[in-house]
């Protein structure tokens, strides 16, 4: 809720036209004011103490409120609401009434390769907490956008009880009781685009825990490019940067071509790896030496690449695979199986390798059965990608 500045200056109590605006803006109740429904990054509620606030504005608070006491507590001690997030931390969005909107989400999982994302893919995330509290977890960029964009832009059918996003200006404060809380209260969580390295390497185990528990307790999730990265079994977690896909097939055993396991990985992407910004950064022969060395530190019989095209959403529910986008962008799938052998300092050398690519409107079973499907055979010779099977 915003207060405006005119009430703010006024050091008289209000009366009139003033009054009455007031009253009006407080007539949702005194949850709207303070931390009870804080827009946290109105410069008005972040400064404001009662101990320092007008007389104006304490007295339209407490006629708004109905409350006599200058005790601004009273007015809040009936709701549950999460803590204000401490240093390191920092909140904005719309936090509705700030309780808990005990709302059942749909199980749904949406993976985005990044750049604008897809409004249908996006409504069908929000639309999928079924009216309870979205979070928005990531650790540079806008408060505001995603709030924004998911509660009013997108028009969803329920709209969220709350979309609020936090910002860990110090990654390691990811266990600020502030953000388990609403972790913990969250029908839909959303990773936004960043640095996966921040969000594997430096986020603590207790943030890593408590998004595994969204999934666990059949909430949706979603995240566009690093935010997708990050929900594979294993994830390209760049922590001495990013890497071509020129550097990682002259050498998978580099350091740089470093894969990690998170422990908040997804259900649906078991023997999975995500990359995004697939065909725009030229990333399909990272990705084979990142299935490389998944598959054989895992000592799998196969798994699966998902390389995300800018603009191009994955939506994974109940067992099924929909892609959307708006252009003519795909989802490339890929299928390396065993055996493959990886010598220090050489080249990658693959031969099973199997390749789709699924387009707009593209509605499959999930895990996907390459046995059925109009995949291409490549390989890789010496470091170089190539059509069909090798010889």
């Amino acid at each position: 809720m915003l207060v405006t500045n005119e009430v703010a200056k006024n050091s008289k109590a209000p009366s009139g036209a003033g009054l009455r605006n007031g009253i009006e803006m407080l007539s949702r109740g005194c949850s709207d004011f303070l931390h009870c429904h804080t827009q946290i990054e109105d410069p008005l509620q972040r400064s404001l103490r009662l101990g320092r606030a007008s007389p104006a504005l304490l007295f339209v608070l407490f006629v708004g409120c109905g409350v006599a006491s200058t005790e601004y507590e009273s007015c809040c001690d009936t709701l549950d609401t999460c803590p204000l997030p401490g240093a390191g931390v920092r909140m904005g969005g719309f936090t509705g009434s700030g309780e808990d909107a005990l709302a059942t989400p749909v199980r749904r999982l949406i993976l985005m390769g990044g750049g604008a994302e897809d409004d249908p893919a996006s409504r069908s995330f929000v639309e999928s907490a079924a009216g309870g509290d979205i979070v928005i977890l990531r650790a540079s960029g806008s408060l505001t956008s995603y709030p924004s964009y998911f509660s009013s832009s997108l028009s969803p059918d329920p709209a969220p009880a709350s979309v609020v996003t936090l910002l860990t200006d110090i990654p390691q404060k990811g266990a600020d009781p502030a953000v388990l809380c609403r972790l913990s209260r969250a029908e839909a969580v959303w990773l936004a685009g960043g640095r996966q390295s921040v969000y594997l390497g430096f986020w603590p185990s207790e943030l890593h825990e408590a998004l595994a528990d969204v999934s666990e307790r059949g909430g949706a999730v979603g995240g566009t490019s690093a935010g997708a990265v990050s929900l594979g079994e294993a994830a390209f977690d760049a922590k001495l940067g990013t890497v071509t896909s020129e550097t990682a097939l002259e050498n998978p055993l580099s350091a740089l071509v470093s894969v990690s396991y998170p422990t908040f990985a997804q259900p649906e992407l078991s023997g999975v790896l995500v990359d995004s910004h697939f065909r725009q950064r030229s990333r399909e022969g990272r990705l084979l030496a990142f299935l490389a060395r998944f598959i054989s530190e895992r000592d799998y019989s196969s798994v699966v690449g998902i390389g995300l095209d800018e603009r191009v959403a994955v939506i994974l529910e109940n067992d099924s695979l929909e892609v959307s986008t708006q252009g003519q962008n795909g989802a490339w799938f890929y299928e390396l199986r065993a055996p493959v052998s990886l010598t220090p300092g050489s080249p990658l050398n693959l031969a099973h390798v199997r390749r789709i690519k699924l387009g707009a409107g593209s509605h499959l079973p999930w895990p996907l059965d390459f046995d059925s499907l109009n995949a291409e055979q490549i390989h890789v010779d010496d470091g170089v990608v190539k059509l069909g099977a090798p010889g």
